[in-house]
């Protein structure tokens, strides 16, 4: 029997308009992303995002070897981006990753929401508990934080 895990949420509210916002969270990846703690090759990689449906969100070491985190199943630009996730596993067993930018008075309402967890079998609980922290860090500190630093 396979155990069913609750989607992990994520949310928080960016000074920033929802298009500004949008772009920060995927084109302007690399500078907010913690490379150093969070990523297959260290902190001298870089981290993109190709826009569009069937793109890849991928790193790349300095010397030029590239690593796909994800293939984009969504792309909303400025509304929602949705993504199956799976770095340093082969794609089959990808999570899924939705996140949604919602006008909300002066700023947007950012929600991530990160599921599918049973792809990953004998894995499953370790790494959901793990995604829920680390999303702690990487949504809230490192995106939040650029979001902040870039409306100043």
């Amino acid at each position: 029997m396979t155990k069913h895990f609750a989607p992990i949420e994520k949310s928080t509210r960016v000074p920033l308009d929802r298009k500004s916002a949008f772009d920060l969270f995927t084109q302007g990846i690399d500078r907010w992303w913690p490379v150093k703690s969070h990523s297959l090759s260290g902190e001298d990689a870089t981290v993109a995002v190709e826009p569009r449906e069937g793109g890849k969100i991928f790193e790349t070491t300095p010397n030029g070897e590239t690593h796909d985190w994800a293939t984009i199943t969504t792309w909303e630009p400025g509304d929602r981006l949705a993504f199956d996730w799976y770095v340093g596993r082969d794609p089959a067993e990808a999570t899924q990753v939705e996140v949604t930018f919602t006008p909300e008075g002066d700023g947007t309402r950012v929600d991530l929401t990160h599921g599918g967890f049973e792809a990953l079998g004998t894995e499953a609980t370790a790494q959901h508990k793990g995604y829920h922290t680390g999303w702690d860090h990487v949504f809230y500190d490192c995106f939040g934080g650029a979001c902040t630093k870039a409306a100043a």
